[in-house]
């Protein structure tokens, strides 16, 4: 029992209510909260670690200096005024959707009020896989949702994938759950864990911490709420978001009181496009703290410091590699980004995709993403690993199946998996076409006359991999026609309709397919798209 000041000894129980009054605001009159709120507001802290749970000699029993200064505590972390009053706005953000776990480990080990002002936060022991190579499974699915499993699939991909950028861990989908290091589940009401879900509205999810000893990795998602993807906020709870949020837990971050984390524990609607979102500087510190900059000690005793792939804010980068560049090494010095042609360019899922050899660099909305590039087998482990280079890769557009072709062989892949019966042989691929209309296509590809399979352009399906037709050297071409015909490594479009052609180090653009080029082109690749000098200005 808390000592306090004679006149204060003030109790609440579940039959007794609590003397704290709403501010006046703006927005509201004077109020003064009903039982039910007092008694819920008291639940709500105690379940998110601002207060002890209840003494079971003494039933709910708190003392109103500790609800206060644990209302003071819930405030300071959500970023509001420290009044230590429910106010509307700290109503307002109770009521509101956020994640089940504690903000706090308990009002004794994480949060302590130092004369009602100072906050000091003592240190959470890092909490983290111990290998880069993580395997993830999709257990569960919402018994009714406006979002078909195929597209939970792709949203746990996408997530997963926010993470994975600025470090060196790999996450790849596995159909074991005794594989499974992240197992995600979506489950209702009281489910076993001590986190049980309150339907539509309240608790949206929790995952639990590596360092967890029987639940680590498991990540658990409210089945009862209105999952929603690209829908405005008032649609439903957007699912990627939640993700994101969870993913981090289950990598070990803790909540964040930032108002722009993506860790902050409220849910504060669509942090965006999939496709082009990035963490925010704290997230983004955090991560990298605990997965780039750390020494990891493996169960043998060995060190083995991890890879830093994509690290941002290091200026040096130590000694070290992964099995991928070593493999890249055997077969020669490291690739200049600056300096070299590309084999392959190609957009998917709204980026651009430069490949060399079997590396892969890498540029979306904000630029390049790491000048170091990756390896191509890093994201689609179903290549083979012998395969020395790459024709062509593109994202078909009528089913969004990533392609690519080497050789005599294509594969044909969802996402990062490598589907059922591939490689086939090209001749499969009955994308045959020619850039002269009218001219039939000859089966036998190695027959006289039948053209030479490269990238052309179909007006229906875009880029594909298909047959150029022998054109008459006497005809007068286009640039457009000649670049398709003499070969090109890369045809992508942009969101205005324009396409580019990449050849070489150059690359061209035209407003639309057969156009003229663009003056001034062509233009080198490596400085306008791959963040380097352009030697010849």
């Amino acid at each position: 029992m808390l000592c306090v000041p004679p006149g204060m000894e003030i109790w609440l129980t579940v039959h007794v209510l609590l003397p704290v009054h709403v501010t006046p605001t703006p927005s509201s009159q004077p109020a003064t909260p009903t039982e039910d709120e007092s008694t819920q507001m008291v639940d709500w802290l105690i379940k998110y670690g601002y207060l002890p749970r209840s003494d079971p000699s003494t039933g709910q029993l708190q003392a109103w200096t500790a609800v206060t200064d644990a209302v003071k505590a819930m405030q300071t972390f959500a970023g509001l005024k420290d009044s230590g009053v429910l106010d509307e706005e700290t109503l307002v953000l109770m009521k509101s959707p956020r994640c089940s776990l504690p903000d706090q480990d308990g009002p004794s080990k994480l949060l302590v009020l130092q004369q009602g002002k100072e906050i000091r936060r003592r240190r959470r022991s890092v909490s983290m896989w111990t290998h880069r190579n993580i395997n993830w499974r999709l257990q569960s699915y919402p018994s009714s949702s406006h979002l078909s499993r195929e597209m939970i699939r792709s949203l746990v991909f996408y997530a997963l994938r926010v993470w994975a950028e600025p470090t060196s861990l790999e996450f790849h989908e596995v159909g074991s759950p005794e594989a499974a290091d992240l197992q995600v589940d979506f489950l209702q009401g009281y489910h076993g864990d001590g986190y049980p879900f309150d339907g539509a509205g309240g608790a949206v999810g929790h995952a639990f911490f590596p360092s967890d000893p029987a639940r680590a990795g498991g990540v658990h998602l409210d089945a009862e709420e209105q999952w929603a993807f690209r829908q405005p906020a008032y649609e439903g709870t957007d699912l990627f978001t939640v993700l994101v949020h969870e993913f981090g837990h289950a990598l070990g971050l803790a909540h964040s009181s930032s108002r722009h984390s993506v860790m902050r524990p409220y849910y504060q609607g669509p942090v965006g496009d999939p496709l082009h979102y990035r963490l925010e500087q704290q997230d983004l510190e955090h991560i990298t703290h605990i997965y780039v900059q750390r020494i990891l000690i493996s169960a043998a005793g060995k060190r083995n410091q991890l890879l830093l792939t994509d690290a941002p804010r290091l200026t040096t980068e130590p000694n070290i590699h992964h099995r991928a560049h070593h493999h890249h090494h055997r077969h020669g010095p490291p690739i200049n980004r600056c300096n070299t042609s590309f084999d392959a360019v190609a957009k998917i899922r709204g980026e651009t995709f430069f490949f060399k050899g079997l590396m892969v660099w890498r540029v979306n909305g904000g630029g390049l993403v790491s000048g170091r590039g990756a390896a191509v087998r890093r994201l689609w482990r179903g290549l083979p690993a012998d395969l020395l280079r790459l024709d062509a890769v593109l994202e078909r557009d009528s089913d969004h199946a990533i392609i690519f072709v080497s050789g005599s062989r294509f594969w044909l892949f969802r996402d990062l998996s490598l589907q059922d019966g591939y490689p086939q042989p090209l001749t499969a691929f009955r994308m045959e076409l020619s850039l002269t209309r009218g001219q039939p296509d000859d089966e036998d590809e190695a027959a006289p006359g039948s053209g030479h399979w490269a990238l052309v352009w179909d007006p229906e399906e875009g880029p594909v991999w298909g047959k150029v037709g022998n054109l008459e050297e006497e005809k007068q071409e286009d640039k457009w026609s000649q670049l398709l015909r003499d070969g090109v490594s890369g045809i992508t479009t942009d969101n205005d309709g324009s396409v580019y052609l990449f050849r070489g180090d150059s690359y061209w653009k035209f407003m639309f397919p057969g156009s003229a080029p663009q003056d001034g082109y062509p233009r080198s690749s490596a400085a306008d798209w791959l963040d380097c000098i352009d030697s010849s200005s």
